[in-house]
């Protein structure tokens, strides 16, 4: 089996909120995002039209997410995310209940297709976390839902990559779901976190408000392609 494109190791974040905007984005990207996020901020101007755009844009081999944040209303905020085509909702784990998280699980068992859960660690320390994603992730299991984690870096000193994912592990988060890091991820970080051990970098504003966001893509693609290449050597 042929390894992933270096496409596949990027999740392009739209967070601007105008939908032309960001089809303006995407259609200037080669190759295309192969995982794309309707961001919060585009889910709050347009609504699900977002996620039924996105989910044409990229075609059925593409990854869809909805970041719609769920911390309430969870089964009907999943549900119309993935009627809409969205392949993984977000769900911010330091607000939700097992209530909420219930209802989620059942929206995702209840659609067709591959649905995911992406779980959002931004408020949470590393101790109440690796709790909080324990407490998830065994009811995700028991439900047949697969869920990743999603690792916000702190806007102020950030801390190396690898400390992000050391620090949840070694307070007893578990290791079998897949790690994303966001959070202000430019030029040059994106090698650093995949060689850290991060599945997947979502990208942003670094491409999205860039002055020619294809050339921003393409650095960005290199980088993960030379990522791959130097941890597989490193093997």
């Amino acid at each position: 089996m042929s390894p992933p494109p270096p496409e596949a190791s990027l999740q392009l974040a739209l967070d601007l909120p105008s939908l032309d905007a960001c089809r303006a984005v995407v259609a200037g990207l080669a190759p295309a995002p192969a995982r794309a996020e309707a961001g919060t901020p585009l889910l709050l101007h347009e609504g699900m039209r977002a996620v039924e755009w996105l989910r044409g844009a990229l075609g059925t081999e593409g990854t869809v997410v909805a970041d719609t944040k769920i911390c309430d209303a969870g089964a009907r905020i999943a549900r119309d995310a993935f009627a809409a085509g969205a392949d993984v909702v977000t769900v911010v784990g330091a607000a939700a209940d097992m209530t909420t998280w219930k209802g989620v699980l059942q929206a995702a068992t209840a659609s067709s297709g591959r649905p995911a859960v992406l779980i959002d660690t931004v408020g949470w320390e590393p101790g109440a976390a690796a709790a909080g994603l324990t407490r998830l992730c065994d009811a995700a299991g028991r439900a047949g839902v697969r869920v990743d984690v999603c690792v916000h870096r702190p806007k102020n000193a950030p801390p190396p990559f690898a400390d992000l994912l050391t620090q949840l592990w070694a307070a007893g988060a578990p290791r079998s779901p897949g790690y994303l890091v966001a959070g202000q991820v430019t030029a040059g970080l994106v090698g650093p976190a995949l060689m850290a051990g991060f599945r997947t970098v979502i990208v942003g504003g670094a491409v999205t408000e860039a002055g020619h966001p294809a050339s921003v893509w393409s650095a960005l693609l290199e980088e993960a392609a030379a990522s791959r290449t130097s941890t597989g050597a490193a093997r």
